[in-house]
């Protein structure tokens, strides 16, 4: 660990820079593509002698691959290239796309959600071919910065993309988010739409006063999301997300009403559920339509759909598995620090990887906070630290597969 230690801080002040350079290139999705950010990894990659290619499925925003080596076993490295906005600048202390370094954080959109960890990846895999404990020809090290993951973790661009066409030949993944914990896993999401249809009147007409005309939707739908506010379904425990559950936030959204003296003949929800390990979105989708034909059928006249708009599978690897077993030891080795192994809340790319059976931590990382809120921020010193980390558990692990040697 000492060897790396040294290799890695001889990158520390180039991966700082690097980092404020991946800041400053503005990467919010939906605004920006991610092609300036891509081009400008391949190019420190391939300054670093690693090898840097874009691989895109649509031109304007490619993935950035950078890998060392053509072996067998490999290792990859994955974060995503797109930020979400930055809001309103006035409420950050500094410009968020000009990176500021205070009282040893360094602050702007994108440094912890995900910049920090790709600028880590890619200096990790210098440090360890410099390090010359591996043949090219028997392991392959892989740093994926992939595209469009702030659309909602199900792009067909960017991580499923890579995956689909084979350039992710690894047997151990990390998703580089900053954390404080070994994620072994999320939750799932199922995201509903409810569409609710009633009947317009006048809201002061003679029929609407005698309760002979017009079915109002909003409160049809209102009625509907106080009922699913206190729905619990059941799920199988999961020893990772003792401190989580099954949680359904009806109404993150909601419209309703054309005009003041019109009883709304129309209304919309958005329904939120986060999914336990191995609980099925049918029963959910099942137990609202339930809520649903109940309350409709004490409101004549009133009619509610329901559109499933998002889903996303809960994904975790067991938390006795050698590669987060690799990682708890020495991160609180590096660190001094206590690393619990825990499925995460919400939602993220890692279930793609785990569904293509990869061992895959999504989510273990820098210190760092605020992500999509003003004064995002990464601890510099945790920028070596998690280098170190990360070569130190890749170099093992790969070491585990290529020998079948005993994890120390």
């Amino acid at each position: 660990m000492d060897e790396l230690r040294k290799l890695v801080e001889e990158y520390e002040a180039p991966l700082l820079g690097f980092l404020q350079e991946l800041v400053r290139l503005k990467s919010v999705n939906g605004r920006h593509a991610e092609q300036a950010v891509a081009e400008r990894i391949v190019a420190e990659a391939e300054k670093l002698g690693l090898n840097g290619r874009l691989i895109a499925k649509e031109s304007l925003r490619p993935n950035a691959l950078v890998s060392w080596g053509h072996g067998p076993r490999g290792f990859a490295l994955v974060g995503h290239m797109d930020t979400v906005a930055a809001g309103d600048a006035s409420l950050w202390r500094s410009p968020p796309f000009e990176p500021e370094i205070r009282n040893g954080r360094l602050y702007g959109r994108g440094t912890a959600d995900n910049k920090a960890g790709l600028a880590i990846g890619l200096y990790t895999l210098a440090a360890l071919r410099d390090q010359g404990q591996f043949n090219p020809d028997e392991v392959t090290l892989i740093l994926a910065g992939v595209v469009d993951e702030e659309s909602g973790a199900s792009s067909e661009l960017g991580m499923r993309y890579l995956l689909d066409e084979g350039h992710l030949p690894v047997q151990g993944a990390i998703y580089t988010y900053a954390s404080d914990i070994v994620c072994v896993g999320h939750r799932g999401l199922l995201r509903l739409v409810l569409e609710a249809k009633g009947t317009a009147v006048h809201s002061g007409s003679d029929e609407w006063s005698r309760g002979e005309g017009g079915v109002n939707a909003v409160t049809g739908l209102a009625a509907i999301l106080l009922q699913l506010e206190q729905l619990n379904l059941p799920y199988e425990p999961h020893p990772a997300f003792n401190h989580l559950g099954f949680t359904m936030t009806p109404g993150t959204l909601f419209s309703g009403g054309e005009f003041e003296s019109m009883v709304p003949g129309s209304a919309t929800a958005v329904i939120d559920c986060r999914l336990m390990p191995g609980q099925s979105p049918e029963i959910v989708i099942d137990a609202v339509q339930a809520i649903i034909d109940a309350e409709c059928a004490n409101r004549p006249g009133l009619q509610v759909t329901i559109q499933v708009k998002n889903r996303l599978p809960a994904a975790a690897i067991p938390a006795e598995h050698p590669l987060a077993q690799l990682a708890q030891r020495h991160a609180q080795a590096i660190t001094g620090q206590p690393w619990p192994i825990r499925g995460a809340g919400p939602a993220n790319e890692g279930y793609m990887l785990i569904g293509a059976g990869i061992p895959t931590l999504p989510g273990f990382g820098p210190s760092g906070g605020n992500a999509h809120a003003p004064d995002e921020w990464v601890d510099v010193a945790s920028l070596v630290e998690t280098a170190v980390l990360y070569a130190t558990i890749i170099s093992e692990y790969l070491m585990y597969l290529l020998c079948n040697l005993p994890l120390s």
